[in-house]
């Protein structure tokens, strides 16, 4: 009996290891709008807007009062 008491008070009091997380952050950058070839005008009461884009040429006039 003294052996069976001696044996539960072991595996009780025995060493409990914890899981360790670990987190990991990264940077991450936001994905950058792609300009689209063509061609906009805006009429408004402030005056014109016109922008025109083809490959890596662009070009934009704005006329306002």
């Amino acid at each position: 009996m003294l052996t069976s008491i001696a044996i539960f008070g072991l595996v009780g009091c025995g060493e409990k290891k914890e899981k360790e997380t670990v987190v990991i952050e990264k940077k991450v950058e936001a994905p950058k709008a792609k300009e689209s070839d063509g061609t906009s005008l805006d009429v408004s009461s402030d005056g014109v807007e016109f922008s025109s884009k083809s490959g890596k040429n662009k070009t934009e006039i704005s006329i306002k009062d």
